[in-house]
């Protein structure tokens, strides 16, 4: 199987933890990824769309603020590893349930390794740290819809 697109999901939930679930669940909700009969089919519900989107808003202005505790600390680490793990998991469809868990795994790892990339570029880029963090957002929300739209 290739885990292109679980990696690619999980790497957006790495650079902003709601982002990802956030698209997924609107993609869901839309019928442009099919979460029937799986055990993320709970992803396509108003509630979680609401949910999602709110707390991804919510996470991109809290980004920018100085108080924003380091994408690195083990917190946020593991959230953003459970994120894109759920995000591959979505994309991986109805694969079977080993698949789906590699898949999760995939996705988490991916996540992992964008926080970490996405904290270099924060730590070194020579731009104001607020148009630095909005250049983010548009790479995280951009690349995950392009994801949804194109590849899964």
């Amino acid at each position: 199987m290739n885990y292109a697109c679980e990696a690619a999901i999980g790497a957006v939930s790495g650079l902003r933890s709601f982002t990802g679930p956030a698209i997924i669940a609107e993609a869901s909700r839309r019928k442009r990824l099919n979460l029937k009969s799986t055990p993320l089919a709970w992803l396509s519900s108003e509630r979680a769309v609401t949910i999602s989107a709110v707390l991804a808003g919510a996470e991109l202005i809290a980004d920018k603020l100085p108080f924003a505790p380091d994408r690195t600390d083990a917190p946020g680490l593991v959230a953003r590893f459970v994120s894109g793990a759920l995000c591959g998991m979505a994309v991986a469809g109805k694969c079977k349930r080993g698949e789906r868990v590699m898949s999760g795994i995939v996705g988490g790892a991916a996540a992992i390794a964008a926080a970490y990339a996405g904290y270099q570029y924060r730590k070194h880029v020579k731009l104001p740290p607020i148009v630095a963090g909005l250049l983010e957002d548009a790479v995280a929300a951009g690349a995950g819809l392009a994801i949804v739209s194109r590849l899964c």
